[in-house]
């Protein structure tokens, strides 16, 4: 029998045509390899995670911002509390009831926290919940109607505290957090803003005091007043207090720096002491723009600013090196001052800038 076979002694024909299971296997081998390809790929572009890295394991890097947002959120949030304020029935005076819910923040270990004073107003019973679900009857250690700052203090130590930044170094554009018990059940709720204008004049019902508000567009919701807004080093820059009625985006909050003086006062004292003047102010009118300053409507005869020499129609524009444009900016300023203290005052009578000093005596409560 003849064979035209090669060297194996197989027949030439048969042996140029490869099996299925040959081209099954080289076509396996193929698919498996461009799998691998394509794995190792997506791993150098960081589409999915390395071996070992299982989810929740390890959570991709946030951008530099929002992995700052994140961490302070993380270290803020068990420093806030809500707080509950409880008056009496008026059907039953034996029994209290649940008047309204507003926010806190813990400025001490020992257990002291800011709030607002309006969330408390008229309490009988004010109790913090803390973020562990912890309940504290508080005790209300003072009160100040005019700023809308109250200080509370409960029995506690070991406190998680958020610290208190420098609202002078606050900037229109900066990252805020606001912190707090929106609508008094959603705990815990952060929101997200800028800051959108400083030194927002806001007056005092029925008074002629005002104070300057940093204005935010980060959401506050009633049950948020008393929470803090802070910025991304985890820094306190304000107390949230009010949300303007009808707008949109528009939150304001007390600067941090009123909430030292009148914390410390009220921790001290009970209250706030204040420096008096003796005068009545206004802002100017609008027709006088760009001329600014506040002017001295009335000076209360006897008072300080009378025996300094100052008189009805002098226009404040000035107090130490701090320049006066308006009537919120004034008490603020006179915040950084106590009773029997020197104040320098630069006044416009006339057409002529004078420099007055006036003794400052002391303000009446809520006056």
């Amino acid at each position: 029998m003849d064979f035209d076979g090669g060297w194996d002694g197989w027949p030439r024909e048969e042996r140029r045509r490869p099996s299925l299971w040959h081209v099954f296997a080289a076509g396996l081998g193929g698919v498996l390899a461009g799998a691998l390809l394509l794995y190792f790929f997506l791993i150098h572009q960081g589409a999915i995670s390395q071996p070992g890295n299982l989810p929740g394991e390890q959570k991709e890097p946030l951008p530099a911002e929002e992995g700052a947002a994140a961490e302070v959120v993380s270290r803020v949030i068990p420093a806030v509390v809500a707080v509950n304020c409880y008056v009496q029935s008026p059907f039953d005076q034996s029994q209290l009831i649940k008047r309204g819910s507003g926010s806190g923040a813990v400025i001490s270990a020992d257990g002291y926290i800011i709030t607002n004073q309006h969330v408390i107003d008229g309490a009988a019973k004010v109790v913090v919940v803390t973020t562990d679900y912890r309940s504290f009857e508080a005790k209300i250690v003072g009160e100040d109607k005019l700023t809308d700052l109250a200080l509370l203090k409960i029995e506690a130590n070991n406190l998680r505290y958020i610290p208190l930044g420098n609202s002078d170094a606050v900037q229109v554009g900066e990252t805020v957090l606001a912190v707090g018990n929106p609508l008094g059940f959603l705990r815990h709720t952060v929101t997200r803003g800028i800051i959108s204008a400083l030194e927002r004049e806001v007056r005092t019902a029925n008074s002629q005091y005002a104070y300057t508000y940093i204005q935010t567009d980060a959401v506050i919701n009633p049950g948020n007043s008393g929470g803090p807004l802070v910025n991304l080093k985890g820094e306190v820059i304000g107390i949230n207090s009010a949300k303007i009625s009808g707008a949109e985006g528009i939150g304001l909050a007390i600067p941090v720096n009123t909430v030292k003086r009148v914390a410390e006062d009220l921790k001290r004292e009970g209250r706030v002491r204040r420096p008096y003047l003796g005068i009545w102010v206004e802002n100017l009118p609008e027709s006088l723009l760009p001329r600014q300053g506040v002017n001295i409507r009335e000076v209360i005869a006897g008072g300080a600013a009378e025996a300094a020499g100052i008189k009805a129609g002098d226009v404040i524009v000035a107090v130490g090196e701090k320049e006066i444009r308006y009537v919120a900016q004034l008490f603020d300023a006179l915040l950084n001052y106590y009773p029997g203290e020197r104040i320098e005052l630069t006044v416009e009578r006339d057409g002529q800038r004078l420099a007055l000093a006036v003794v400052a005596g002391e303000a009446a409560p809520e006056e």
